[in-house]
């Protein structure tokens, strides 16, 4: 007789599904956790790459102010160092600045100039070597203007490349056709009747790369073995343009002619007039393409007319203070030169570049433009802006990675056996 409080053998054995049900919650659990996991770390990922993102950005702006603050700067400075005057070429709204030349170019610091947390520097090429960086305003004046009368296919050849004379008289004849004269008194018109696919401009240049569509005129002519135009030439630049056909032949100046040449300067007094141009005893004239003595590198001095032992001796009197007049340059070349030398010199300059490099205090972005200040009028103006960041950091790597490890500017790190302060 079975008992009424035994346990029935038709009932389910709850003993046998309990372990499995648990076990099923375990593995749901589980599989929660997980996904909420993997939720949390791509949370936090995105959270990291935002704040990453903001950081970049953030240092971005920075390095832009920081730019925008060293274009002031440069403005600040060819103000500080101007004094009133007069040109011809000034309008009648406001009178010339004549800012010092000498000063600016030779005594305007211009390396490592702390704002803020970041830093900028004025960077241009060194004169005596391709292999050191150099930091200071340009004088646009101290080089030869595509735009002057007074630049023929006989003063581009004598600046240091391999350009033929077809090409020197393509880029004469460019901007002015048939009114340049060579050295021998024949007018040159290269474009005329050639079976090209386009015309000379015959109006003047804009800026030194519009010589890009001169036939004839590559970038390694204009910028020679320099492709990021800071005046230093690395391993790595001389490799890749070589590899990528860029550089045909070596050029005479492993950096191009670029940094010889101007579309901006206009102004000043000439040393003396040019060959019957006034009376003897007159005024001297005001013209576009003077040269200044005080700035100006031996090769330019050179391809004016000058000799090498009286360009070096131009820059040995300037070494230590500016030549202020046609007697002082005359004293200096230990009796003088021609009138049609003469007439292409001054003492004085209107335009300014600078190349300016500016990063952000924690070295994560950086910032690289080219302006000129024009100074014809006052008060003075930037005529010319142009954004080179694209061509990449040009210093040192070292300065940015000393700046992302808090460690700020080290000595010695900007430079590279250059003080920056140039030759005279």
């Amino acid at each position: 007789m079975v008992s009424p409080n035994s346990p029935s053998t038709d009932a389910p054995d709850n003993r046998k599904t309990q372990p499995a049900r648990r076990g099923m919650i375990f593995v749901t659990a589980l599989g929660i956790i997980v996904v909420l996991t993997g939720l949390v770390l791509s949370f936090a990922q995105n959270m990291r790459t935002e704040v990453l993102a903001s950081a970049n950005r953030l240092a971005a702006l920075q390095a832009d102010a920081i730019e925008q603050g060293a274009e002031q700067w440069v403005m600040g400075q060819v103000d500080l160092n101007a004094s009133g005057g007069s040109s011809s070429t000034a309008s009648t709204t406001g009178a010339a600045a004549t800012p010092d030349s000498w000063t600016l170019v030779y005594n305007t610091p211009a390396e490592a100039l702390q704002v803020g947390g970041g830093y900028f520097w004025l960077i241009r090429p060194d004169e005596d070597s391709d292999q050191q960086y150099d930091y200071g305003i340009i004088d646009e004046s101290s080089k030869l203007n595509l735009n002057a009368t007074t630049f023929t296919s006989d003063v581009l050849l004598q600046l240091p490349t391999n350009i033929t004379q077809d090409v020197a008289d393509a880029v004469t004849d460019w901007n002015t056709a048939a009114t340049k004269a060579s050295s021998d008194g024949a007018e040159t018109d290269y474009y005329n009747g050639l079976q090209e696919p386009y015309d000379a401009k015959n109006q003047p240049y804009e800026t030194v790369e519009e010589m890009l569509l001169v036939k004839g005129i590559t970038p390694d002519v204009l910028y020679g073995y320099d492709l990021n135009r800071d005046g230093v030439v690395t391993d790595a630049e001389r490799q890749a343009a070589q590899s990528s056909g860029l550089i045909t032949s070596a050029t005479n100046d492993s950096r191009g002619i670029f940094r010889y040449l101007t579309v901006y300067s206009s102004g000043g007094k000439a040393l003396a007039n040019a060959p019957g141009g006034a009376a003897p005893g007159g005024a001297a004239t005001t013209t576009v393409g003077l040269v200044n003595v005080n700035t100006a590198s031996e090769n330019v001095l050179m391809a004016l007319g000058l000799t090498q032992s009286q360009a070096d001796s131009l820059i040995t009197a300037r070494a230590d203070s500016a030549l202020a007049d046609a007697s002082s340059v005359s004293t200096a070349l230990g009796g003088g030169v021609s009138n049609t030398i003469a007439a292409q010199m001054t003492t004085s300059s209107y335009q300014y570049s600078a190349d300016i490099v500016a990063v952000s205090g924690d070295g994560r972005a950086f910032k690289r433009v080219r302006i000129v200040v024009d100074c014809t009028n006052t008060p003075c103006k930037i005529v010319y802006r142009r954004d080179l960041t694209s061509l990449g950091w040009p210093l040192d790597p070292q300065i940015r990675a000393s700046l992302r490890s808090g460690q700020g500017i080290q000595p010695g790190t900007s430079s590279s056996g250059s003080s920056g302060s140039g030759s005279h």
